[in-house]
């Protein structure tokens, strides 16, 4: 268990301090006490305290010298609060295991799932791929995903069935256009374009 934050948008320092307080607070974290904000992390970080969640990739030591996914372990199973990533350049969101976010906090004031400008305009850089194959349960909350020039399958997904607040309507638009199709075992409904992708 670990503690979440209540920064937003706001941050202290550049993306090598964000990258560090991230490092410490979520690093071998299951369940975070409160909201997971993943605010201005750069593609180059050097992510090699993540071994233990990828096993088998990397050199002999266990090191990820050239990853370039977030700060945050696979371990992460739930998150009572809400769930921020914003103003980002990694590709992939390491969360496979996360079930649940409970949204007994949002963000502004309605949103347990809050995804914003993960890209940018002068590079190739950005979040192309959620990773939340597992996450089955939004229990309060509603979900925002805009303006994430190349993230692929969030439209995709059928929010409807995570999210328990009927009166929520999920907002996802202006994000990736050139995106595969969901593989065809998957009726249509997929976290990304392979049969394991299948929203379950």
């Amino acid at each position: 268990v670990c503690a979440g934050t209540l920064n937003g948008l706001s941050v202290t320092g550049d993306a090598q301090h964000q990258y560090q307080t991230l490092h410490k607070m979520y690093n071998n974290c299951e369940i975070v006490m409160g909201n997971l904000e993943i605010v201005l992390i750069d593609h180059t970080q050097d992510l090699s305290f993540l071994q233990v969640s990828w096993g088998d990739v990397g050199d002999t030591r266990g090191y990820h010298t050239r990853r370039t996914d977030p700060p945050c372990p696979q371990t992460i199973r739930e998150v009572t609060g809400y769930i921020l990533i914003a103003m980002n350049v990694f590709a992939s969101l390491p969360l496979q295991n996360l079930r649940v976010i409970r949204g007994t906090q949002f963000y502004e004031e309605k949103f347990a799932l809050f995804v914003l400008l993960n890209y940018n305009p002068n590079t190739t850089h950005a979040l192309r791929h959620l990773g939340l194959n597992q996450l089955t349960e939004i229990l309060s909350g509603g979900v925002y995903i805009e303006k994430n020039a190349q993230l692929c399958h969030v439209d995709t997904v059928e929010w409807r069935d995570i999210m328990r607040d009927p009166r929520q309507e999920p907002i996802v638009r202006d994000n990736g256009k050139a995106c595969a199709p969901c593989h065809e075992s998957c009726g249509g409904h997929c976290w990304g374009p392979g049969p394991e992708d299948c929203q379950k």
